[in-house]
């Protein structure tokens, strides 16, 4: 499979990263632990105390890239999940707190709704002046990310869209493990929309992928750091890099970062090229490249604290950061297990998709 990236969807990436490593900064996010972070979960629900990074979240919107990211139909830039990927990758390289994930699959929900009518302004959720949510479709009381100071949430159902004011919801902060924000809504209530036939399903896919392709970018950028900590640090008038052991382990990690990285893009191009409709092949590829973002995640999260010491628990550091955000990916996607037991339905019901590819 061809993973060459066209030049409009490397600008963007490209952007996406100088932008975060401008403002994303250890500083930026130690000052929003100090308003929800440890020792501070019992805070509201509102933008000033949520784990937000608001000026970064600003600074993509009036840049246009959740614009670029929507569908075509709506502005976009025609660039796909693998587009979508490769910019998710970058927020999680710099472990941006900014809800540019349910901004895009809000977008593609309501464009496959049709709803344009006044009661949802689609045009400012798209390019992200209004911030959305993304409920599943398990029942009410379910935990949403970004529920908590979001102006709208959306609930996909097997043919239908229900979309509701945040106001009309009741919402009660959760902490997730990287103190992300969420919230437990009930309450959600509203007239259903008529939604294309297998948009929810497709958006299930695009979720998985976004969470891959954020956790690339995690577990990328905890390896940079881990590497370069190891060949800073010394120990008996040598770096801890050039140990035996410490050596082995960042070396297991950059297989571990290519194996998300080859999945993940396989998943991407797999969904845009379904034309809307996955087949078995991007079912298999959504839960391999889910099963190395949790299996990856894992043991370089893991490593990382290991080869810090006790940097790597200390909170005024950033390593610590790098694991809960593995951690928190790896919970959100649903463990390795269930990614092989997907992976097996598939197999048990359509045979190896890719028997005869090239």
């Amino acid at each position: 499979m061809d993973f060459t990236i066209d030049d409009t969807t490397s600008e963007l990436a490209a952007l996406v990263r100088g932008m975060g490593e401008q403002l994303v900064t250890d500083e930026s996010l130690r000052e929003l632990d100090s308003r929800f972070g440890p020792g501070t979960e019992s805070g509201g629900t509102d933008e000033d105390s949520a784990r937000f990074h608001a000026r970064f979240w600003d600074e993509l919107v009036r840049a246009g890239v959740p614009a670029a990211l929507a569908p075509e139909r709506l502005g976009g830039a025609g660039l796909g999940v693998v587009g979508e990927a490769l910019v998710l990758r970058e927020l999680g390289r710099v472990l941006a707190p900014v809800p540019l994930s349910p901004a895009i699959r809000a977008a593609h929900l309501l464009d496959a709704a049709a709803a344009q009518d006044g009661a949802v302004d689609v045009p400012a959720i798209a390019e992200g002046r209004l911030i959305a949510a993304v409920a599943d479709a398990r029942g009410d009381g379910r935990e949403v990310d970004w529920a908590p100071i979001a102006h709208t949430i959306l609930q996909p159902e097997a043919d239908q869209l229900i979309v509701a004011a945040r106001a009309t919801a009741d919402v009660e902060r959760t902490v997730p493990v990287d103190y992300s924000c969420a919230g437990v809504v009930t309450g959600l209530a509203a007239a259903p929309i008529p939604l294309r036939a297998g948009a929810a399903g497709f958006d299930a896919l695009r979720r998985r992928v976004h969470l891959a392709a954020h956790q690339w970018g995690v577990l990328e950028a905890a390896l940079e750091r881990t590497a370069a900590y190891a060949s800073n640090r010394h120990q008996f008038g040598r770096p801890i890099g050039s140990f035996q052991a410490v050596a082995a382990r960042l070396a297991d990690g950059s297989i571990d970062v290519d194996a998300v990285r080859l999945s993940t893009l396989r998943a991407a191009y797999e969904l845009d090229a379904c034309a809307g409709t996955p087949a078995a092949a991007a079912h298999a590829a959504v839960a391999s490249a889910h099963f190395w973002a949790c299996e990856a995640g894992h043991r370089l999260a893991h490593s990382a604290v290991h080869i810090h010491g006790g940097v790597g628990l200390d909170r005024s550091e950033p390593a610590h950061r790098y694991f809960l955000a593995a951690k928190a990916n790896e919970f959100r996607l649903g463990g390795a297990t269930r990614q092989l037991l997907d992976l097996g339905d598939v197999l048990a019901t359509a045979g190896d998709p890719w028997e005869y590819s090239a």
